[in-house]
């Protein structure tokens, strides 16, 4: 019987932070590690490999880093928005160059590094992904959005609800496909919304 190997975890998270640090204040770190905790739930559910998924969580948005000054507001929805397709391929490139030091290449197979660069290169184009951890894990770092107790939202009102009538409602959560995915999303939608409901305009 093969001996189950496991992700290189610390030397992961240590890598992310180094970029997650650069990027939006007070958002990309909790986020990140609310998107470890849903990635590594939704695995564990669904029958898919959670080292992967744990891995892809911890380095889906280092591409954000320095795109974002870390003094001032934080960054409103269309300047996200309009930087998602940098970030994608920015955390592609930095995230393959993780896998390829020579203490993590061993730790994963050929396959599995190809497997979390290509989710990484394409987590927020939401309306292709089609394969299995695609869609898994847009759902994780759709739920580590929007869990208030994880992460404070770093949107205004006007910026939450558009967010959550554009993005959440209109192009995510249609998309959910895995059974524990949509369950989750029953407590925290509600929540989310209520939250910038209760804001003052």
């Amino acid at each position: 019987m093969e001996t189950p190997r496991f992700a290189p975890e610390l030397e992961t998270r240590a890598y992310a932070l180094r970029f997650l640090e650069q990027g939006r204040t007070g958002f990309d770190v909790p986020h990140t590690l609310a998107v470890v905790h849903y990635a590594t739930v939704i695995a564990a559910c669904e029958g898919l490999d959670i080292g992967v998924m744990r891995t892809i969580g911890y380095l889906h948005d280092i591409g954000y880093s320095a795109q974002f000054a870390n003094s001032g507001p934080p960054p409103g929805l269309q300047a996200v928005t309009d930087s998602k397709a940098a970030h994608m391929v920015k955390g592609e490139k930095l995230a393959r160059r993780f896998l390829l030091q020579p203490e993590i290449n061993p730790r994963f197979t050929p396959e599995e590094a190809d497997l979390i660069c290509q989710v990484i290169g394409i987590h927020d184009r939401v309306e292709e992904l089609t394969g299995p951890y695609e869609i898994a894990f847009m759902e994780a770092d759709t739920l580590g959005a929007i869990d208030i107790d994880r992460v404070k939202p770093s949107f205004n009102r006007e910026n939450g609800i558009a967010y959550i009538e554009d993005h959440l409602l209109g192009r995510r959560l249609p998309r959910f496909r895995t059974r524990t995915g949509l369950i989750l999303a029953k407590t925290l939608v509600p929540r989310f919304i209520n939250y910038f409901q209760a804001l003052k305009p």
